[in-house]
């Protein structure tokens, strides 16, 4: 019996699908909105911790927050389980107005890229069914700057996935 996958294959993977799609959905969400000043560039940076500090936005959190076994006495050659994982996208701008909408369509592109997504790593042994369970919003932080000019804010959009993890234990 090989080592278990557990938390860490299980983020590598929903962080690949990310960067695989992002660009792409971003794009297509950019496409069918009528206000194409919204900016939607990808990612420049990814985290698996809640504490990083972030210098380039935008960013985006994937956060193993825990895990349900799903414990079955006729389970014996797999690991049946359900992940709790959030992943959150960090964005700025210089207006407001822009910064919401921004939000507003990196929750869309995350959307596609994820919600009732199938994953398996390389070897067949782990499968992820991904689902989006809930969406989030934080305040507007104004990071510098009070004159229109020098303004840059910042807003966080959050994703909490439950994730059906399934492991093959052979």
């Amino acid at each position: 019996m090989g080592a278990y996958y557990g938390a860490e294959i299980a983020v590598n993977l929903i962080e690949a699908q990310i960067r695989a799609t992002i660009a792409t959905t971003l794009a297509n969400v950019r496409t069918e909105r009528d206000d194409p000043i919204v900016t939607t560039e990808p990612p420049k940076e990814y985290f698996i911790y809640p504490t990083a500090n972030v210098y380039r936005a935008p960013a985006i959190f994937t956060i193993f927050e825990g895990q349900k076994i799903l414990n079955k006495t006729s389970d014996g050659n797999h690991i049946n389980a359900v992940d709790d994982i959030t992943v959150v996208a960090v964005v700025e701008d210089r207006l407001e107005r822009l910064l919401t909408r921004k939000a507003w369509r990196y929750q869309a592109a995350l959307m596609q890229s994820l919600h009732l997504v199938t994953l398996t790593n390389s070897d067949g042994g782990l499968r992820l069914f991904v689902k989006v369970d809930s969406c989030e919003f934080s305040a507007i932080v104004n990071l510098v700057g009070e004159r229109a000019q020098d303004a840059l804010f910042r807003k966080e959009m959050g994703l909490r996935l439950s994730v059906d993890h399934i492991e093959n234990l052979q």
